[in-house]
């Protein structure tokens, strides 16, 4: 029989930036010029470096054109207060090339899964193409229910779909903007007594393919069985272009820098680095969480003061409220105004629920050796609601990674801008913003440029190589039973409650768990030497 599964098509336009890391040299040059007590000349920079004049014009005509340095002519170089900010924060100055680039995703309405445009060779319909080769009768009966009531797309889900090229990383993403409400369709073919579903992309099979079986089982009488001919008229038969027929979200791991993950194997360990990165934040705090509950936010408001009282930012994403009749909220609102600066205000949060699962902690903190460094606690409890220890989530994860961390604060902002009711826009740029720079970092030298495991070195616990963030239903794959880890290295850290695959409700959620907002993290280890 045939099956026509709704799709929707989102338009998704999004920067992406490349840049050339200045060399060694026109840093040293640089600090060089910044440490003085007063203007450098070529003379001095030539005695100091022993190198050919032509280098050392390069490198003061790079500098002075990036405005890390200006002449003073007459008497010679001096570094500009952007030189010597960035600087003084460890950073090596760089070039960098921004473009504007664009792309369009579906996805189809039964579970919320995408696929690129332009990754697949997809076979989607308009209602006008498909009425020209199946009569009404058919056409009606084959509609697929949609069970995805979402009109709207995750940043966070799309950034990992995003193409772009060799050296290139995204800067920022704009909201996704839906061009077909579900108008549109992919037909396919089921087979119910091989258990078959044909004309799916291969990415879609391992989740996809149950529900529609099931859908087919259900409305076996009032359908009639298409011949080969029709068949072949309506189902793509190759419908992906690429050979992978792994049931894991498409985009690419990131390879780690090394040391940069750790594994929470017990509460303790998950409290400390929580409370530790509340406590070390330098400028802002995200702190998700799947409830609130007033002995949670009670439980967490001195450190949470502290951190105001320095200055910090911090954005709350709750997704549901215990039963307490908002006092949890009210809390929070004690909580803003009594550490409130004049208009200012540093603690935002939601004020309707935002059906976001997930436990998570991202904060950004001083620089160290060059790095703007930055941190995410995934898992373990939920931070503002009252738990016991049997509910926390383990193994947590502490990851320092910029590349992990940068996917994470995007994925949040879009989760913001997805939440109804008041404006969140403060909260929305600050973490696309961090989310840019933090990205920006792994192209530099400095930043995440891991070099390759030495032969002889040993693969330890909490060592690995690479990571992929699963994000929102994205994170189904890894609940299905056919996913594992591929090696017994590998670890799949979750930070929502894991309900076995098997039954979902009419929204395409798993078990009775929602996937708005839903976060994973494969993280791949070393190869064996």
């Amino acid at each position: 029989m045939i099956l026509l599964v709704p799709v929707s098509r989102f338009h998704v336009t999004y920067e992406v930036g490349v840049g050339r890391p200045y060399s060694r040299l026109e840093e040293l040059v640089c600090r060089l010029i910044a440490e003085a007590d007063q203007p450098v000349t070529l003379t001095q920079l030539r005695d100091t470096f022993q190198v050919h004049d032509r280098l050392l014009l390069e490198s003061v005509v790079t500098l002075v054109r990036a405005g890390w340095a200006a002449m003073d002519i007459g008497v010679g170089l001096v570094v500009t207060e952007q030189g010597r900010q960035t600087l003084s924060e460890g950073g090596r100055p760089h070039s960098t090339i921004v473009r504007k680039a664009h792309t369009s995703l579906y996805m189809e309405r039964v579970c919320g899964l995408l696929q690129r445009e332009t990754q697949s060779r997809l076979n989607v319909r308009t209602l006008r193409d498909l009425r020209s080769v199946m009569t009404r009768s058919d056409l009606e009966r084959s509609l697929v229910t949609v069970r995805n009531p979402r009109n709207s797309l995750s940043v966070g889900q799309a950034q990992g779909l995003l193409p772009h090229r060799p050296g290139e990383w995204i800067r920022r993403v704009a909201e996704p903007r839906m061009q077909t409400k579900a108008n549109e369709f992919m037909p396919v073919a089921v087979d119910l007594p091989s258990r078959t579903v044909t004309g799916l992309p291969r990415s879609w099979e391992p989740l996809l393919s149950g529900a529609l079986l099931r859908e087919a089982e259900e409305r076996a009488e009032e359908m009639r069985e298409f011949s080969h001919d029709e068949i072949s008229q309506l189902v793509s038969r190759h419908p992906s272009a690429g050979p992978n027929r792994s049931a894991i979200p498409q985009n690419a791991p990131d390879p780690l820098l090394p040391g940069s993950t750790i594994l929470l194997q017990s509460t303790d360990e998950f409290l400390t680095a929580a409370h530790r990165a509340v406590e070390q934040a330098q400028t802002s705090i995200l702190i998700m969480t799947p409830e609130l509950s007033s002995t949670g936010v009670r439980t967490l408001e001195p450190l949470l003061k502290a951190a105001l009282e320095r200055g910090v930012c911090i954005d709350v994403l709750w997704g549901t409220e215990q039963g307490d009749n908002g006092e949890g909220r009210a809390d929070l609102k004690r909580v803003a105004a009594q550490s409130t600066h004049g208009p200012i205000r540093s603690l935002r949060f939601n004020d309707r629920p935002a059906g976001t699962v997930s436990r998570m902690v991202i904060a950004d903190s001083k620089a160290e050796r060059g790095i703007s460094d930055c941190t995410a606690v995934l898992g373990g409890f939920s931070m503002l609601d009252a738990q016991g220890p049997a509910d926390c989530l383990l193994p947590g994860l502490l990851v320092h990674d910029p590349a992990v961390v940068a996917q994470l604060a995007r994925a949040a902002a879009g989760w913001w801008a997805e939440t109804p009711g008041q404006e969140f826009s403060a909260a929305i740029d600050r973490w696309r913003s961090l989310a840019s720079r933090w990205e920006e970092i792994t192209r530099s030298p400095l930043g995440h440029h891991p070099a390759a495991r030495p032969a002889d070195r040993l693969p330890i616990p909490g060592d690995y190589a690479s990571a992929r963030v699963v994000l929102d239903v994205d994170c189904a794959m890894l609940d299905s039973e056919s996913v594992t880890p591929e090696t017994k290295q590998d670890v799949i850290v979750r930070a929502y409650p894991y309900v076995s695959a098997g039954s979902e409700d009419e929204f395409g959620n798993i078990g009775s768990v929602p996937l708005r907002g839903a976060v994973a993290v494969y993280l791949r280890s070393y190869p064996p030497v």
